[in-house]
């Protein structure tokens, strides 16, 4: 495998990853037992080494990051699946990966909030329509069926890994229900609005290409600077004013 830096998004670092180049043949050895089961549940073994090269590069990149070495990383998993590190750290990451490409983001800046990536490579879909009217709202199934049709599959992608990139940032999994917050089928930068637990979450999404056959997204929490957030008091005097 091959790991490549890209250009950074709004202060958090990001790789490429060929995940079809050898990796070193002692390589998997850092993997965790439940890495390693789940690498042997895939049904191809196309697939498996695949997975096990996705993870092994984000260990040694992390590794790089932090200044561990791969194999004493650990991670815990939230109740949906997002890793972080075992150890207490303000460092986020996430990793996606499709075919044989995969995208892992840092942050680990003063400012390091959740992340999420997703990354698909483009082709065609002859099934798009069908999976946007159960995913997507109605003004982004609006906007794909408004897209020239060269430009649907790209569109599509585009609405998809967005939205991937915030869940993943939030860590929800399936938990929430991907008609319910409005991400676009364009490369905008946008902010977009979550509702979870009963609160308002805010996160900015990017999307981004990386040559031509990768639709990346790249989603991260905004947090309201204290200059920002009205006092608990003048919440209340406003709600019963």
């Amino acid at each position: 495998m091959t790991i490549v830096q890209l250009p950074s998004i709004a202060g958090c670092r990001l790789w490429h990853v060929d995940l079809d180049a050898a990796a070193a043949p002692q390589a998997p050895e850092c993997l965790s037992a439940d890495e390693s089961a789940r690498a042997a549940r895939f049904v191809f073994e196309r697939d498996s080494r695949r997975y096990v090269a996705a993870h092994i590069a984000l260990r040694e990149t992390l590794a790089m990051v932090t200044g561990s070495t791969a194999c004493d990383l650990a991670f815990d998993v939230g109740a949906f699946g997002k890793p972080s590190l075992a150890a207490p750290s303000a460092l986020r990451f996430n990793l996606s990966h499709s075919a044989g490409a995969g995208l892992i983001a840092i942050d680990d800046s003063d400012s390091a909030t959740e992340i999420g990536v997703d990354v698909e490579v483009l082709r065609p879909l002859s099934y798009s329509a069908a999976l946007a009217a159960e995913y997507f709202t109605a003004a982004e199934q609006q906007g794909l069926a408004a897209t020239a049709p060269p430009d649907r599959d790209l569109a599509f992608l585009t609405c998809w890994t967005r939205k991937e990139a915030c869940v993943k940032a939030l860590g929800l999994g399936l938990s929430i229900d991907t008609c319910s917050f409005e991400v676009g089928v364009n490369l905008e930068s946008q902010d977009v609005d979550m509702v979870v637990g009963g609160r308002t979450e805010t996160l900015r999404v990017h999307s981004f290409r990386h040559g031509p056959a990768l639709v990346c997204a790249f989603a991260k929490v905004v947090v309201e600077t204290p200059s920002k957030m009205i006092p608990t008091n003048a919440l209340i005097e406003r709600e019963f004013a």
